[in-house]
This record gives C-alpha cells, structure tokens and sequence, in this order.
C-alpha cells in the first residue's frame, strides 16, 4: 500500500496523466524536498480540492453544446450511461454545484464550497432573492461567518444546519436479505397489508409509538366520529413473527439498502 514505484511494463490511461505527473514531482523526489515551490504547491492541492468547478463546467458544456454526438450519442443522459463513470443524475448535480461554485467566485468570495454535497446542500436554503429563488450568495456569507466565529469546519451537514434547520426527520434504511424481503412482502400483500406499513405499525408497537403524538383524549385531533380499528390477534401474531424472523438475520440499521420507510 502507499504511493509504491509503478511497473514500469504497466501503462496508465491518458486521463491519469495528471496523477503520474504528480507522483513523480512529489513522490519520487526523495527526502523532504518536492519539485515545486511550496505555495505552487498548496495552490494545486486547493485546486484538486474544488475540482467538482472544472469537472462540473466541462459536463456543462457537453450538455449544452451536444459534443456527445461525437460519441455517436444524442442525448447528454445516454452519454453518461454508455461512457462516462458517473451516473446521469450525479452528473446533473455535479453540473449544478459547478454553477454554485463558479456563481460565488464570481462574486468575489476566495472560499467556495468544496464538493459536490456541499454546494447542493446550499440550494435547500430559507434565505431567497427577489425573485423568491434561493439566495445563494447571503446563505454562504452566513455559513463563513458562522464557521469564522465557532471555528468549526465547514461540511454539508453544518451547511443544512444553518440553512435549512427545519428538516424532515431523517429516514433510515434496513438491511436485510433481498429473498427475505420479497418473501416477506408476498406474506404481508397476502393478507392484504402494505409491507412498509407492518414494518411500521410492529416498530411503533414495539416502541411505544411515537412519543410526541397524543392519545385521543388529550386531543390528538380525532373527533368524535373518528374510529381506530382493533388489531386483530391472528394478524398481530402475524407481524410479531415474521418480522422477529426477518431482523433476526441482522437488526443493524445501514443507509444502503433495502427501504423499509413507510413514505419512500
């Protein structure tokens, strides 16, 4: 592992010029010397750290200009799945992130966001602009002066904290066996349920419910001709043991799996 001395037999592809270049300027050279001024130096490694700018400008102007057709496609979406290494939608982002950057350097700022997240993270703001479009450039001023004044390091996380505070309750994600799962769904449509909804209906039980909800007759909002169904016990037997079974195989939460969220 490290930054080991390549074979010389092997030949890397020609966008990874720009990696062999820098490990022969900064790795090769032995000691602690590199062939490059130090603030030569650091000024490239900020550059490589904003590199979503250039990368999101040139997927811009493949976009609009259509220099896909080269490729033989006609549609900036069939050239990102049939060539490029990242996905459609993330090349959309990435587009978008880029303008955002490209918007606050324009305006004079020498610190941007720097990745993709981040910069995104700044269109899901409060503070909008005349034309009720979000306002990116006194969101960002705010973030700085934020992060100046607590010392805290700038990351998409403390961007929505500041820009956008009232959020969604974050969903998590379950893993569990995709057989398990389609099994489990087939058992639950069955008898006619939605298999997120028993997900739901057997945590809340398991859990006390939601403990910022009301019961009825402290005016939860139910009126007086609002019914609660009973559960029925075959049907509570039901979800106690096929879900018991189903987290059993692993009741860890992770965020990259099966959606098991009732409003996803």
């Amino acid at each position: 592992m490290g930054f080991e001395w390549p074979n010389d037999d092997f030949e890397f592809p020609e966008w990874a010029r720009a990696c062999t270049k820098a490990w022969e300027d900064y790795v090769l050279e032995p000691g602690n010397h590199i062939r490059a001024d130090f603030d030569d130096f650091e000024c490239g490694l900020f550059r490589d750290a904003h590199a979503y700018i250039s990368e999101g400008i040139k997927l811009g102007v493949m976009r609009y200009k259509r220099l896909y057709e080269e490729k033989k496609v006609y549609s900036f979406k069939d050239y990102c799945e049939k060539f490029y290494i990242k996905s459609y939608s993330r090349c959309l982002e990435t587009i978008l992130a880029a303008q955002i950057g490209w918007e606050l350097l324009c305006n004079g700022f020498h610190e941007v966001p720097s990745n993709v997240s981040q910069a995104i993270a700044l269109t899901k703001t409060f503070f909008k602009d005349e034309f009720g479009q979000p306002d990116i450039i006194r969101s960002w001023e705010w973030v700085l002066q934020h992060s100046k004044a607590t010392g805290k390091k700038i990351t998409a996380g403390l961007i929505n904290f500041l820009v956008n505070p009232q959020r969604k309750e974050e969903k998590v994600k379950i893993e569990v066996g995709k057989k398990d799962w389609e099994k489990f769904q087939q058992k639950a449509r069955e008898s006619n349920l939605d298999p997120k909804s028993v997900l739901k209906d057997f945590m809340n039980k398991y859990v006390g419910g939601d403990e910022n909800s009301s019961p009825k007759d402290e005016g939860s909002g139910l009126g007086e001709s609002d019914e609660i169904e009973e559960i029925d016990p075959e049907r509570e037997e039901f979800w106690a043991k096929d879900v018991q079974s189903l987290l059993k195989e692993n009741p860890y939460l992770k965020q990259d799996n099966y959606d098991t969220s009732p409003d996803s």
